[in-house]
């Protein structure tokens, strides 16, 4: 309570003498819960070493922010920054207040009139890592005073020290405020860093499976590099010494750029790509050398990165006007991009702050576009592999029913050549019985009636009977469909009784195509009615001339054969009813092979009978 009525004295004392001239200036805006305050200048004092006390206060802008490379500090000594703001109470309502703060590096404790209210660290020697944190700190109204109060920020760290911006209103107002400007800060980079990584892991896994498809292997190591880049954004206490951290972020920042080239030469194919790739990584070691060795500032880095960058971006310009299509511009179009961002950084760091007088970097969200364009360009890519998949799996099933056929066929086939086999068996084994039984005991017989004198027409019986027996032998002979090799075989077995009659016979067979369904059984019936055609020539026509032939014709736009016997004996009258149970019987052996038989006669004129038979029959 003392001190309280020493520092309501000490208010009203400045008051009254124009202490209001000690009043940080301060910029006001209004909200809808109220006025915000944020403060443009300060005093401000430093000190050397963890606990030292600030001296040399002095009046300076805000944010204030003492960079280690423009002191002789090193870093991983602690170093110290006070900093004091002035405001009035009364301008700021009856609301409980709050404070926010952004940029104040690294560890810090907030007072109020000289009462601790916020610090952001648990032990002086953690390492905390708050430059692009935001911070919500509510100022308990017991800390606070009606008049002017004083808000004092001591701050320590390892490495850039500094106060960044302050600003203080209804507790409401700046907690809306802190909300989006720690989810653009803080939540959306850390959960597009982890949601990289996590891609980065399965591209590598696609890599195991796919060897020759190296750009996932970049791919995968890029979004790692870039991981450890980023986690500068989200990291509050870092998980070593802030030295080797910062290091670390400054390397990785390099590598990450050379792993992003790397994949994205592999990706277009780029000429030399491994030397330059080679060469792009060795160039990293001086780089590493000259930094941690030399102490060297880390544009040893940034200005080689920076480079790289725009060249890629350029390749990336050409690659996606020679190719213009969704795989090569969606990749294409985030290396374009990566350029922007860091332009749109570098401007931010120098005193640009965006919306609402903030603002967050962009560059934290290069590798997680870059990935994600490159899922797309492999969605496509996938798509178009599931496409021809499915055409191939069309393909197949096509090929495999066509193969079923062919398989079906060949056993059809297969089980016919069996069949045949075993008919051919078959038909030589009734050929060398008939020929060995039959026709052996018919010849005997002959021999026989010749030696005993017997009448000239059991001779000529037991003639006939042998001849019959010949003609089924031969027709049991596999012909393959050739009726021309099937007459002119029988035209030569009857040779012999033509001579004996006294008939010349005139061979006037034209070239036919076989007819394929002309089996044993069938030639059989065609024999028979050749048979039966030159009998009646020798036996009723008392020709001298005789003419077996045939010849391709087409009959109904059907197209067959037409074999035919002709003979220039006496002939007979053909209109009236035929003679004879002979052409009646040939007649229905020729539709019992879907043929038809024409008899063509007069009476001194000869006759011939022509059979026609089709190549192709209905059933």
């Amino acid at each position: 309570m003392l001190r309280y009525l020493l520092f309501c004295l000490l208010a009203f004392s400045l008051t009254d003498s124009g202490g209001a001239q000690h009043l940080s200036r301060i910029h006001s805006s209004q909200t809808a819960e109220g006025p915000v305050l944020e403060f443009l200048d300060g005093e401000f004092a430093l000190a050397d070493g963890l606990g030292s006390r600030a001296t040399g206060w002095k009046r300076a802008a805000s944010p204030n922010i003492v960079r280690i490379r423009d002191t002789d500090w090193k870093t991983g000594d602690f170093h110290t920054m006070v900093g004091r703001f002035r405001f009035d109470r009364s301008a700021l309502g009856a609301e409980p207040l709050a404070l926010y703060t952004v940029s104040t590096r690294n560890q810090f404790t907030v007072k109020v009139n000289g009462r601790e209210v916020g610090r952001n660290f648990a032990r002086p020697t953690d390492q905390v890592l708050a430059w692009y944190r935001p911070y919500l700190i509510p100022l308990p109204a017991g800390s606070l005073v009606p008049g002017i109060n004083e808000i004092e920020i001591e701050v320590t760290s390892q490495d850039t020290v500094g106060i960044g911006r302050i600003i203080v209103g209804p507790n409401s107002a700046i907690r809306d405020n802190y909300n989006t400007q720690f989810f653009w800060q803080i939540t959306a980079p850390m959960a597009a860093s982890f949601a990289m990584l996590i891609l980065g892991m399965l591209a590598f896994l696609f890599w195991l499976g796919r060897r020759e498809e190296v750009e996932l292997a970049w791919l995968s190591l890029s979004t790692l590099l870039w991981f450890l880049r980023n986690y500068q954004y989200f990291a509050e206490v870092t998980p070593f010494q802030i030295e080797i951290f910062n290091a670390i972020t400054v390397y990785a920042t390099y590598f990450a750029s050379v792993a992003t080239a790397a994949f994205y030469f592999c990706f277009t194919k780029l000429p030399r790509r491994n030397a330059i790739i080679l060469l792009l990584f060795l160039l990293g070691v001086p780089l590493v050398v000259a930094h941690s060795w030399f102490a060297a500032s880390n544009l040893v880095f940034y200005i080689p990165t920076t480079l790289l960058i725009f060249g890629v971006a350029i390749l990336a310009a050409i690659d996606v006007y020679r190719h213009r299509d969704i795989e090569h511009g969606a990749i294409g179009l985030a290396m374009l991009m990566a350029p922007i961002f860091s332009l749109y950084d570098v401007t931010l760091a120098n005193g640009h702050r965006g919306w609402d007088g903030n603002g967050f970097y962009l560059a934290v969200f290069g590798g997680f576009q870059y990935t994600v364009s490159f899922l797309i360009s492999f969605g496509k890519r996938a798509l178009d592999a599931f496409a021809e998949l499915a055409n191939a799996n069309v393909t197949l099933e096509q090929r495999i029913a066509e193969t079923r056929a062919e398989l079906e066929a060949s056993e059809a086939a297969r089980q016919q050549l069996v069949v045949s086999h075993a008919l051919a068996g078959e038909r030589e084994r009734l050929m060398q019985e008939m020929h060995d039984g039959i026709g052996s005991n018919l010849i005997t017989a002959l021999a026989v009636a010749r030696q005993q004198k017997q009448p000239v027409s059991t001779i000529k019986t037991l003639n006939r009977a042998l001849a019959d027996l010949k003609i089924t032998v031969d027709s049991l002979e596999p012909v393959e469909g050739d009726i021309v090799a099937l007459i002119g075989n029988l035209r030569h077995r009857m040779a012999g009784d033509l001579r004996d009659a006294g008939v010349i016979c005139k061979w006037e067979a034209e070239k036919c195509r076989t007819l394929p369904w002309l089996d044993a059984a069938n030639a059989l019936h065609v024999l028979r009615i050749f048979q039966e055609a030159i009998g009646n020539v020798l036996s009723h026509s008392s020709a001298t001339e005789m003419r077996i032939g045939c010849h391709e014709q087409s009959h109904s736009g059907v197209e067959g054969i037409a074999a035919y016997v002709a003979d220039n004996g006496h002939g007979f009258d053909a209109s009236g009813e035929l003679p004879g149970k002979g052409l009646a019987n040939i007649s229905a052996r020729a539709r019992s092979l879907h043929g038809l038989l024409h008899t063509e006669s007069e009476p001194g004129r000869g006759t011939t009978i022509t059979l026609w038979l089709p190549y192709q029959r209905s059933t």
